[in-house]
């Protein structure tokens, strides 16, 4: 999958007791990582989620801009280095200090994948466990966050009073996940982020201050998050988020992490009955949801134009309001109009289809059937002659043995849908491929052949060598650029005896051809490419009459466009699920002996 988990972590020793509330040091290091792990698929909205959370650090949590870095893809040593060097800063400067830390990307039970590469967990607890600051904090938002927090939920506790501004007196920890350790979390075109870092930076905005004292702690921010978490992917997911919590402050039971007295621009709601939706227009996107129930709230927002609505059985009411910098603009539910959901746009699938990588995962198998038929015209002297086949039945196995080697196996029946029929069965050869580099970075995939040959009903006359080279370069998390270069010689038995000429010299064909894929929605995925071949013959052919005939490998070359050339998928492939594939194909070739056009249509199975 491709999910989010969020999570506070902090060690648990304890600090001195604060007698001047003295001015706190708050550093944060947000990293956002669109980047694919290995084995899926890249993330969309990391990148935003992290931004999101940063702006709302330095609007209402008393970052300053400076002291709040956002690194986006970065490479798992810049992390540590961040860390290392604020965790330096705290400890040289003697002060109290907060050090969050926010990373939003793909995870697993054992590292993060900034830019795609492992970062170990151990080596961020390293960093999360020290003790030069007060009070560390991280948040992460990835799947199997809850692993990493093992904790079962949170346990509901009264914000307590603290002075402005927010000096902390204690060193503890609080851990925040937005799902347990087997979920997946997820994220949302409708919210272009995760459901929980949208629903936590909303609550740290205010949405969240159930004590109407202008302060959100990390709890409140917690529980809100964690409500609609659960209900929008309840509503939307195909499998509920549970966020999980775990909370560890020596001397107190709470930790305030935003003061809206702080934020330069605000907007304050008076609501009745709600709930009420704050909707930012210049992006459409529903930016803060207030809890129903009658309450009072001002809310930290960036500068711009705002919409406030409260959606009924009997209509919507609304309001459009401008914030300003350095004011406090009201709304008040009794003034809403009537005026007259976001959709879910989530991934079909956890994983990518199989269908649409370039080597199968460990233990996924490949059926194809395809019906095929050629049409070509050739030139013989002066005169041309067209061409043409009757439609062909064959099929296709791959077997994915490890999660980087695929074996394909060739040689299966093919039927000539002729009259009368005709079944042609080769010797099976098999053909591995292993796969090196990163799904959704960089592939090369080299691969090798092997091909008994025989006339049918006699011994082996030879062997066919096949070496092939494959690249893919990833240019988003859907579309993709390939090279494909081949070459393969067949190698005589000994006992073989040509029928045509005196000497058969050893021929060596190649091919290489460049191609461009993309997956639209899921649903659909195009392939196109344009490829050249020719052959070698390495010594002169002496025919039967005895003369010598040489062969130009540029007088033999030959041209091909279309579906399947330079990629391995075709002109067209309807996923109807991650199973089933619908494929239709066609492509055009020209040489100086003629020219052809193929067309096949066939049905892929990936179980």
């Amino acid at each position: 999958m491709n999910a989010l988990l969020a999570l506070t972590l902090v060690a648990l020793t304890a600090a001195p007791a604060d007698t001047g509330s003295p001015r706190v040091n708050r550093l944060a290091v947000v990293v956002g990582a669109n980047r694919a792990a290995p084995g899926r698929t890249p993330l969309r909205y990391a990148h935003r989620d992290a931004r999101n959370l940063a702006s709302v650090l330095v609007e209402a949590g008393q970052f300053a801009r400076e002291d709040v870095l956002v690194l986006e893809d970065p490479e798992p040593s810049r992390v540590l280095a961040a860390l290392d060097s604020r965790l330096e800063r705290l400890g040289k400067e003697g002060r109290e200090g907060l050090l969050l830390f926010y990373y939003s990307g793909h995870s697993d039970e054992g590292a993060l994948y900034p830019n795609g590469q492992p970062l170990a967990l151990k080596d961020l607890r390293a960093r999360l466990e020290d003790g030069r600051a007060a009070v560390r904090v991280g948040i992460l938002d990835a799947c199997q966050g809850g692993s990493w927090t093992r904790a079962k939920g949170l346990t509901p506790a009264a914000p307590f009073a603290v002075e402005v501004p927010l000096a902390l007196s204690s060193e503890g920890s609080v851990l925040l996940a937005s799902s347990t350790g087997q979920e997946a979390s997820h994220e949302t075109d409708a919210l272009q982020g995760s459901f929980f870092t949208y629903h936590l930076v909303a609550g740290l905005r205010g949405a969240a201050d159930e004590g109407d004292d202008g302060q959100v702690t990390v709890g409140e921010a917690f529980a809100y998050a964690q409500r609609l978490t659960i209900r929008d992917t309840s509503l939307h997911g195909e499998a509920v988020q549970h966020p999980s919590f775990d909370l560890r402050l020596r001397g107190r039971q709470d930790l305030p992490l935003t003061r809206l007295a702080s934020a330069s621009s605000t907007l304050e709601v008076r609501q009745e009955l709600g709930p009420l939706q704050v909707i930012q227009l210049h992006t459409g996107l529903v930016v803060l949801e207030v809890p129903e129930g009658r309450r009072a709230l001002r809310m930290a927002l960036p500068v711009g134009p705002y919409l406030v609505r409260r959606r009924t059985p009997q209509g919507t009411f609304a309001r459009e309001l401008q914030v300003e910098a350095g004011k406090t603009v009201t709304v008040h539910e009794e003034n809403l109009e009537l005026v007259g959901a976001p959709g879910l746009a989530a991934k079909r699938y956890a994983r990518p289809l199989a269908a649409t990588l370039t080597t199968l995962p460990a233990g996924t198998h490949a059926v194809s059937t395809r019906l095929s038929v050629g049409y070509g015209e050739q030139w013989v002297g002066r005169q041309p002659g067209l061409v043409s086949s009757p439609p062909n039945l064959g099929v296709g196995y791959r077997v994915g043995l490890t999660e980087r080697l695929e074996l394909t196996v060739f040689g299966l029946p093919v039927v000539k849908l002729s009259h009368p029929q005709e079944v042609f069965v080769g010797i099976p050869s098999p053909k591995f491929s292993y796969r090196l580099g990163e799904v959704g970075r960089f592939e090369w995939v080299p691969s090798m052949r092997l091909a008994p040959g025989a006339q049918p009903g006699k011994w082996p006359d030879g062997l066919g060598l096949e070496a092939e080279l494959q690249t893919r370069w990833w240019l988003s998390g859907s579309s993709s650029v390939h090279v494909r270069a081949s070459a393969h010689s067949y190698f005589r038995a000994p006992w073989y005896v040509s029928h045509y000429v005196y000497n058969d010299p050893q021929q060596v064909n190649s091919s290489l051809g460049a191609g461009y894929s993309v997956t639209l929605g899921e649903v659909v995925t195009l392939g196109i490419g344009l490829g050249v071949s020719t052959a070698v013959f390495l010594g002169p052919l002496r025919l039967a009459d005895g003369s010598v005939q040489h062969t130009d490998p540029w007088d033999l070359l030959s041209y091909r466009i279309g579906g399947g050339v330079g990629t391995p998928f075709s002109l067209l492939s309807i996923h109807l699920n991650d199973v089933w594939t619908l494929t239709a194909d066609a492509s055009v070739s020209w040489a100086k002996s003629g020219t052809g056009t193929g067309f096949s249509a066939g049905v892929l199975a990936t179980f």
